[in-house]
């Protein structure tokens, strides 16, 4: 429940009508996020044109305007069933939610002009760790396998 600076529920009042417009937003926000994130992590390598090749892959384009338009129909008309706000968001509220939406593709701009020497490498393992790791994944499977036949075994 949030509350205000005096420790007090400030949606108690209305939580038998609808939901807070303040929490709608807040999920609205973080979906939006998530939006504009799957644009931004369509490219890993440090390209800077993320729409390239974007109308190229139709099941891409399918899934992201499913989700938009989902996203839309869910807070303007979900009322009590999706637990937002009875009458959705407001044209202003909208507007601010894309707005940080879209704040994840500048971020994304901006990471790509760091240098890659601040971060972590990953993927730099040697000959010998990948040996091993392929050694623990083998004993890993054998161990599932043997545990699965137990269990087989048992239920006969």
């Amino acid at each position: 429940m949030v509350q205000g600076f005096e420790g007090e529920p400030i949606y108690k009042p209305f939580e038998d009508q609808t939901p807070s417009r303040h929490l709608t937003f807040v999920f609205n926000v973080f979906v939006l996020l998530q939006i504009f994130n799957m644009l931004a992590a369509r490219k890993i390598n440090d390209e800077l044109n993320i729409f390239e090749g974007v109308f190229t892959n139709a099941m891409f384009i399918f899934v992201w305007i499913v989700i938009v338009v989902g996203q839309f129909f869910i807070v303007q008309f979900g009322s009590l069933a999706m637990k937002v706000h009875i009458d959705g968001l407001t044209p202003d509220q909208w507007i601010i939610s894309l707005c940080i939406g879209v704040s994840s593709l500048l971020c994304n701009i901006l990471l790509k002009f760091v240098p890659d020497h601040i971060w972590p490498t990953m993927g730099d393992e040697t000959e010998e760790d990948i040996r091993a790791s392929a050694l623990d994944y083998a004993t890993l499977r054998g161990i599932a396998k043997s545990n699965k036949l137990n269990q087989v075994g048992a239920v006969n």
